[in-house]
């Protein structure tokens, strides 16, 4: 049998941070990698927004007060 290394290191694997962002068991989005922390940052704002969004639909679908008038 062929000489098959079982360390990761010996096949230069290396690891890729991930962060995945969930919000009420849904899922968001996804940072991977390491480019800067500046990209990382613009990742968690937009789950964020993300989320804004979400309470804002989902509070005006449950039939609390929008602050906008109805035309019926």
């Amino acid at each position: 049998m062929a000489n098959i290394p079982v360390d990761a290191t010996a096949v230069m694997l290396h690891s890729v941070p991930t962060w995945l962002f969930f919000y009420r068991g849904k899922r968001l989005g996804r940072a991977a990698g390491w480019r800067s922390l500046g990209q990382f940052e613009a990742a968690v704002v937009v789950a964020r927004e993300t989320i804004r969004a979400a309470n804002v639909v989902g509070s005006t679908a449950k039939g609390k007060k929008s602050g906008k008038s109805s035309t019926d």
